[in-house]
């Protein structure tokens, strides 16, 4: 009997399989983090099938497969909300989040609480939190200015990033995914890879560029929200000690995350300076350029076009 009861924990008589899609490959440290939570629920009778390098959807169709409950879980950037939940592009808008510390606080605000509720209202629920910095690569020239940008091609998602480099005089080629970035810089058909830093570094494609600019002491040039997610209805099934695991899991998945990003950038550098490639750094100068670029064009817009943008983004502001 006491063998049966080991088992019983081990394997419970309702195992479950659950599908998570999301489009960082393996290696990646968002792929390391879903690993970890899918090893963490596997006592609990929960097997997370895991679906990498955007290889079951592509990442603009996860969140209708989330609400709708053909996937139960997802990691993806609050840029491919923004056609569902507007509100959530004010997280990826240029200049706005300058540090993943202010990212933090921004996590922990009432602003935030309020978009989390629109998106548990839409059928998903928030597990984890990232704030993954922004860095862009060029192939002519550095680009640290936004003068320095003029006449280039730049990779874009979104109407607001593509009216920011349309705004320092590049050209936006508009894209609906960071999955489509090697074949991008493989075909000529970009010069400024503007992208996250993780994604820069999976790509493995430094020797393409010959500037690489990263974030200084002044800040990043923008940082992007990404939020692992569950179904809401998954979520809804689920036992209490179930529940209290996926937590756990998932928060600890969010530390070893944070952990990770914190040498991201030097990880990044020194991967383009061993490829002979020139690194530099947004100086306050510089970074000021760009901000006063982002008011002008992502901001204003965000303002005009989303519901509550205005309000969204003023007391986003006023967390510092």
């Amino acid at each position: 009997m006491a063998a049966m009861t080991v088992l019983s924990v081990v394997h419970p008589a309702h195992a479950e399989t659950w599908i998570a899609s999301y489009q960082f490959p393996p290696g990646d440290m968002r792929d390391e983090a879903m690993r970890a939570i899918a090893s963490a629920m596997e006592p609990q009778g929960v097997t997370i099938r895991l679906y990498a390098s955007a290889s079951l959807l592509r990442p603009g169709d996860q969140w209708s497969a989330l609400t709708g409950g053909s996937i139960d879980m997802a990691f993806m950037p609050s840029d491919y909300l923004q056609g569902r939940v507007p509100q959530l592009g004010a997280l990826s808008l240029p200049t706005l989040i300058r540090s993943r510390a202010q990212g933090e606080r921004v996590a922990a605000s009432a602003v935030m609480r309020d978009l989390k509720r629109q998106m548990e209202a839409a059928g998903a629920l928030v597990l984890a939190d990232s704030w993954i910095p922004g860095a862009y690569a060029s192939r002519q020239r550095c680009v640290v200015n936004p003068v320095d940008a003029k006449g280039l091609r730049a990779r874009t998602i979104g109407r607001f990033m593509s009216e920011f480099w349309a705004g320092a005089g590049a050209a936006p080629v508009p894209v609906i995914s960071s999955d489509s970035l090697g074949t991008l810089v493989s075909n000529d058909l970009i010069d400024i890879a503007n992208t996250s830093a993780a994604t820069l570094l999976s790509l493995r494609m430094e020797r393409k560029f010959t500037c690489l600019v990263v974030p200084g002491e002044a800040g990043a040039l923008w940082y992007n929200y990404e939020p692992i997610l569950i179904s809401k209805r998954r979520y809804d099934s689920l036992s209490e000690s179930q529940r209290q695991a996926l937590h756990t899991a998932a928060a600890a998945a969010e530390a070893s995350l944070s952990q990770a990003l914190s040498l991201l950038e030097r990880r990044l550098a020194g991967t383009f300076i061993a490829a002979g490639v020139e690194v530099v750094t947004l100086d306050a100068e510089a970074f000021e350029a760009w901000r006063k670029l982002a008011r002008q064009t992502a901001w204003k817009s965000f303002r005009t076009h989303v519901p509550g943008g205005g309000d969204i983004l003023d007391k986003l502001q006023a967390v510092e």
